[in-house]
């Protein structure tokens, strides 16, 4: 016998363990395998747990997380690689590699279905994309700051509105398994569908009747911004052919890339602060990419390969998660926690987020799985290993 508990070797006579002191559950009754002659334990109605240790208790991020799956459909425990997301940026890599994801989305470069990956994914270039952007940044910074050439401001803002989030945005171009979708295309929805979203909210803005931010309000200014976005990106999911999850991921990430760098371009340009700019290109991973890119992918998992209508966007499923990136972004923008906690809390907020899109990244991997399943049992092409 073992104890369940620190697993020292036991004598079975014992009602206490040696090492640690826990109560030692009782072996199996007469009879059967592995009982000691003459044993006369502890009462039967405790569970026999020996000869390995228990199962470790699930600690709250895994409840989350197990949670969050099953919003999504799942039912299995989700292990979030988080060291796989990194360790390709610290590799070298080629031009030509580079330019091979650069070209994803083409008509050469779009994998059949059986053939699209379902490992979780090794991106890296978004690291690149943002080292790029960052010396831009700092050539700008040096010829306004240093040099005294005011006409590098506007650069200024630009960039360092656009670091951030778009570098996010390729870090979802890049794990967007199916590969359908163009870098071109990617573009187009951050520019057009940033703009139309920033219109939008100004509409929602009118209908809820918004008047000053304080505690409450926020979660105003979190519905009318979130469902702004959802208009948004509702319209570019519309068809049949953005049918996965991580499509809904990358077109939800795009639109809120494109908010937060035209808003925080505006708030750089009105208060004439580099703290505003350093603070929300900092925060930039928690907000407006973070929070669109969840509800994109949750249409997208309600809509599937149909043409999106009004009952996906009623659907509970999509709902919920719309719900969670209100409520994160009314508790983002509320003076009570950020006068308390300044920082702490957007960076938690961010944290959670952040576990509801790679859960979501695991349901869109699981997703494709299905679908490859389902197309080798009715006979189909047998999907790659």
């Amino acid at each position: 016998m073992f104890c369940v508990n620190c697993g020292a070797q036991l004598t079975g006579d014992e009602r206490f363990c040696t090492k640690c002191g826990q109560p030692v559950l009782a072996p199996p009754p007469m009879g059967m395998q592995g009982a000691p002659a003459g044993y006369q334990g502890r009462p039967m109605f405790q569970r026999p747990y020996y000869g390995r240790r228990l199962p470790p208790q699930k600690g709250t991020l895994d409840s989350l997380i197990d949670n969050v799956n099953r919003m999504t459909g799942g039912t299995e425990h989700v292990e979030l690689k988080m060291k796989d997301l990194v360790e390709n940026v610290f590799r070298k890599h080629t031009k030509q590699e580079a330019e091979q994801i650069f070209i994803y989305g083409t008509a050469a470069t779009t994998p059949p279905e059986e053939q699209i990956s379902t490992d979780w994914p090794h991106p890296w270039l978004y690291s690149r994309v943002f080292l790029v952007l960052a010396v831009t940044m700092l050539g700008l910074l040096f010829m306004n700051q240093m040099l005294g050439n005011k006409l590098a401001a506007p650069g200024v803002i630009f960039i360092g509105a656009l670091a951030v989030p778009f570098s996010a945005l390729i870090f979802f171009f890049e794990v967007n398994a199916p590969r359908n979708i163009s870098i071109f295309e990617t573009t187009q929805v951050f520019f057009i569908g940033g703009v139309m979203s920033l219109i939008m909210t100004m509409f929602v803005y009118g209908f809820i009747g918004f008047d000053k931010l304080n505690n409450m309000s926020t979660f105003l200014v979190g519905l009318a911004e979130e469902v702004g976005k959802v208009m948004v990106i509702a319209y570019f999911l519309r068809g049949q052919e953005k049918k996965y999850i991580l499509n809904g991921l990358l077109i939800g990430a795009a639109v809120g890339a494109g908010f937060a760098v035209f808003e925080t371009a505006g708030y750089i340009a009105k208060s004439n602060s580099l703290t505003v700019l350093y603070l929300r290109g900092a925060l930039a991973l928690g907000g407006h990419v973070a929070w669109a890119g969840l509800t994109g992918a949750a249409l997208a998992m309600v809509k599937g390969e149909k043409p999106l209508c009004a009952d996906h966007l009623m659907d509970m499923r999509f709902l919920k998660f719309l719900a969670v990136s209100i409520v994160l972004h009314g508790l983002w923008d509320m003076p009570l926690l950020s006068h308390i906690m300044p920082l702490i809390t957007q960076v938690g907020l961010m944290a959670v987020v952040w576990i509801f899109l790679l859960v979501m990244l695991h349901a869109g991997l699981r997703q494709i799985s299905t679908i490859q399943q389902q197309a080798k049992a009715a006979g189909g092409v047998q999907p790659l290993p």
